[in-house]
């Protein structure tokens, strides 16, 4: 008996030594594993730069704070950076916009007064400052950034974003999850093409991966509508918008296309004080492709109706819902179309240019009841851009614009603009 006691003593000791030596097996898979992800991430790194010729920053790059700033603190594996940029852009538009220091169409003075015309505007509202946190293995990070785009032409801070990462959640301020925020051409322009969905919103948003080149998202939107109704009625915050997203990336990451959809509802109280529902909602169709080392093109093409405040143009006119002139008794959704695209190419690993342009189209604007409602705007840009350095540039930029309203009347106008850029 004390034989077989010592032999399943024996036998739990041995169970219990291979179990930890198991244990510790994994965790060293783990550690290698993780080794070698980092280690293919750096390969990945290294092929974007070979395939780009290591060139400057694009503008993707630089609005995503892809290569943010310096690290200032770095205390119990919390990584804190510090980045941003200066923008001094010297503007000068041959007939008036609302708009000084971007360049937005329907902005466009329909009805300018004499003398209205030539007008130059130095800005640096642009400019941009942005506090990046992590910890080690990125699972957590958080994002605080400013620009000085304050109201009514003031320079004051405002807030971009504040935004919360947790592995797969992340909530707080951000770009839509409608929007492709790396789709941006290589323009000079703050505003950026008229077509383009493109608005800051506070969310609540999971991600996940599919595989290692598909990427999508959910999000739940701050709810509220921009409508165009008689005075006594109003718009109501209710249902939050909804969007999912799906991306697929491919050729090492340089290259991407990006489905988004939007359900967009519209609640609102008319003259009576009755609450009533109308639902917007879009598709998103997005790509940036790198055609050669030197080349990629930006494309997007957005359809539906209700989502005006979701457009780089129209967002804060009022286009979401509006009373018809046929009915008078309830609000109807703009149908509406965006298109644009850029080409951006590299002349010499110091010398860009970019060329292309954007159209926005509300089909039944007609039916909208009131004075100088828009039916069509138009962009387009080229430019010339130098990079003495990967943090530095000096560009020229010339803009064309036109607005068309439902009365048929139209202007339009041009704007060349010089930029002088330098990034933290």
């Amino acid at each position: 008996m004390k034989i077989k006691g010592t032999l399943l003593s024996l036998a739990l000791i041995m169970a219990f030594l291979c179990a930890q030596a198991q244990e510790q097996d994994i965790e060293l898979l783990k550690v290698r594993m993780n080794a070698l992800e980092r280690k293919v991430s750096v390969q990945d790194s290294l092929y974007k730069k070979l395939l780009h010729n290591d060139l400057p920053n694009s503008r993707n790059e630089v609005e995503n704070n892809s290569y943010a700033g310096f690290v200032i603190s770095s205390i119990k594996g919390v990584v804190l950076r510090i980045g941003g940029f200066v923008e001094a852009d010297l503007i000068h538009d041959l007939n008036p916009l609302g708009d000084k220091t971007s360049f937005t169409t329907s902005s466009i003075i329909m009805n300018p007064a004499p003398g209205s015309k030539n007008v130059t505007t130095f800005s640096v509202r642009p400019s941009r400052i942005s506090f990046r946190g992590s910890n080690t293995d990125e699972s957590f990070s958080a994002l605080l950034e400013f620009d000085f785009e304050g109201s009514n032409g003031a320079t004051t801070p405002r807030l971009r974003h504040a935004w919360l990462i947790y592995k797969n959640w992340s909530a707080g301020q951000y770009w839509s999850n409608f929007m492709d925020n790396d789709n941006n051409p290589d323009i000079l322009d703050f505003e950026g093409p008229n077509a383009t969905i493109s608005i800051r919103q506070i969310q609540v948003r999971y991600s996940l991966k599919i595989g290692s080149n598909n990427m999508m998202a959910f999000s739940l939107e701050a709810p509220g509508a921009e409508i165009t109704a008689p005075e006594a009625w109003r718009s109501k915050s209710v249902f939050p918008d909804v969007t999912v997203s799906f991306q697929h990336t491919f050729w090492q990451g340089t290259s991407h296309v990006r489905l988004a959809a939007l359900v967009h509802p519209v609640t609102y109280l008319n003259g009576s004080a009755a609450q009533k529902n109308v639902v917007g909602g879009a598709l998103n169709l997005t790509g940036s492709i790198q055609v050669t080392r030197l080349d990629n093109i930006n494309l997007q093409a957005t359809a539906g109706s209700g989502y005006g405040k979701y457009n780089n143009d129209l967002g804060g006119l009022g286009y979401d819902a509006f009373v018809r002139k046929s009915d008078t008794t309830q609000l109807s959704t703009v149908n509406q179309l965006n298109l644009f695209a850029y080409y951006n190419h590299w002349w010499t690993p110091r010398l860009s240019s970019a060329l292309g342009g954007g159209y926005v189209d509300m089909f039944d604007s007609k039916e909208i009841v009131g004075p100088d409602v828009i039916q069509s705007t138009t962009y387009a840009s080229t430019n010339l851009i130098f990079y003495p350095n990967n943090n530095f540039k000096i560009g020229f930029e010339v803009l064309y614009g036109k607005r068309k309203d439902t009365d048929q009347k139209t202007r339009d106008t041009f704007r060349f603009q010089f930029t002088f850029f330098g990034k933290i």
